[in-house]
Parts: C-alpha cells; structure tokens; sequence
C-alpha cells in the first residue's frame, strides 16, 4: 500500500496475507482499498475460510465473519461477499460500493475465459509482467481456450506478447504476436512482430517475415523510423545526460561520485525489472 489510509478499526497484529500481489492487509479499510482497486482481479478463491477467520480473531468483526461464513456455505456470488464486506467497514460512499459491485456482478455474466483474460489484462496494467504471463499462457492452455473464438484468443496471444516485450524478451514476443496474427488477422499485432525484430537487430529475419506477411518496403521504412523515434524518447536522452555526466565526473577525477551515481542507475533497473518479475 502506498497511499496514507485513515483506519477506524484496529490494526492487526497478524496481516492477511494476498499471494497473488503479495501484499500484507493490517485492516478492514486496507482490505477494502485493496478490493476497490484490483477487482478484475478477484475471484472466487477470494471467499475463503482464511480471510473469515482473520475477519473474526484479527478485526474482532464476528458478526461480519458469520455473515461471510453463510455466503460462502450457500454457494452465493462473489459480488454479495464483497458487498457485505465495504458496507461493513464504510470506508467508501454508498455509490462507490455500488459500482465496485456492479462490476463483479458484470463479470459474473462474463465467460470464465473472459474473467480470466481481463484478469491478466489487469496485472499487466500493474506492470506485473511474470504473472500476467503466467495468467495468459494458462489461459492459452486451458480446455476453454478450445472453445473461444479466434479473435479474442488472438488477442490473449498479443498481450502474452506485450509482456514478453516489456521484459524485453523480443524473441518470444516475436512468436506470441505472430501467433496472434495468425487467429485475429489484424495488423497490429503483425507490426509488433516486426518491431521486435527491429529491436533484436535481425535484419534477415525482419526481411524474411516481411516477404512472409507481404509488407512494403514503406511499411518496414516506417517500423525502422518508431524504432528510432523510440531510441530518442526523453526517458532515453534523460539517461544519456546522466551517462554523460558521470563520464565527466570520471574525467575530473571524482570516481567515488562517479561509482555511486552509477550504482543508483544499476539498483532501478534492477527493481524495475523485479517488480516487473514478481508473482
């Protein structure tokens, strides 16, 4: 949690622990932040013994426990335990409960493949990146997939595709776009492809696929042309300027400064990249 939560109720010494995010809960208003802002990614395993009796021995709410117990035992959707818990706590108006609940009582009339797709949609928004990728390939594996039509698993296929790229993993990425292409037959996931072989320096291969999908000399000069606008985004010149400015502390001498500035780049990349890693 990253934001400051006023709490009425008390703090618990034990959190409840979320797996999916890894995110420890201290409260029923943390609980009721964290629902409110991942419910694409709630499912029916959130409605579990667990969270009841954290509810009842941490949070002292043993009547709201029972009511979540009877949810839970007569088989009713998720969208009731949810209610149950936000008015519970108040921590959000009457209007916002209601349209967090409208949204799972929308998703309950979705596909499971549906839900599931929009589910790891909503991890890459997050910029969790290895779980999205797990949530799409088993997505891809699943008997549902067999069944849904080709557009929307097309589509499945250039999201797998758009998390390989951000951890830049061109190549695998290469092979979800083209795959996506494949059953959605929509240029942008085939201009994706390319991109990625513009990125990995494959002049042969982007040559080759581009004969393979029929794309002019134009199209490629523009795919070349992003790839280099790319290359002089202000993020990248920013990261020039400090490259250059420790190249110049290394010239007068200050190498300790020199080291440390360098080191700081180093230590955000790499929590960066493991945010982007962490299940």
């Amino acid at each position: 949690m990253s934001e400051l939560l006023f709490c009425h109720a008390p703090i618990a010494a034990l959190p409840y622990y979320i797996e999916e995010l890894g995110i420890n809960i201290y409260s029923m208003e943390e609980l009721c932040y964290f629902i409110a802002g991942n419910v694409f990614l709630l499912d029916d395993s959130f409605m579990n013994e667990e969270l009841c009796t954290w509810i009842e021995k941490q949070m002292g709410a043993y009547k709201l426990a029972e009511n979540l117990r009877n949810v839970i035992h007569a088989g009713r959707r998720l969208s009731v335990f949810v209610d149950l818990i936000l008015e519970d706590t108040c921590y959000y108006s009457k209007a916002e409960i209601d349209n967090i609940v409208s949204v799972l009582e929308q998703l309950e009339q979705k596909t499971g493949f549906e839900c599931s797709k929009m589910r790891a949609d909503q991890l890459m928004e997050k910029e969790k990146y290895l779980a999205a990728i797990y949530a799409y390939r088993k997505l891809l594996e699943s008997e549902e997939a067999k069944e849904t039509d080709a557009l929307l698993k097309g589509n499945v296929w250039h999201n797998l595709g758009t998390a390989y790229a951000r951890l830049f993993l061109f190549g695998e990425a290469a092979a979800c776009y083209e795959n996506a292409y494949e059953l959605n037959q929509t240029y942008e996931s085939v201009r994706e492809a390319l991109l990625c072989y513009c990125y990995m320096d494959d002049e042969e291969k982007l040559q080759q696929k581009c004969a393979q999908y029929y794309i002019d000399e134009h199209a490629i000069e523009n795919l070349k042309k992003e790839q280099k606008d790319a290359k002089e985004d202000a993020r990248i010149k920013e990261f020039d300027q400090r490259l250059e400015k420790i190249q110049s502390m290394l010239t007068e001498g200050q190498k300790i400064e020199a080291k440390d500035a360098l080191n700081d780049i180093i230590f955000n990349w790499k929590e960066e990249y493991r945010r982007g890693c962490k299940v």
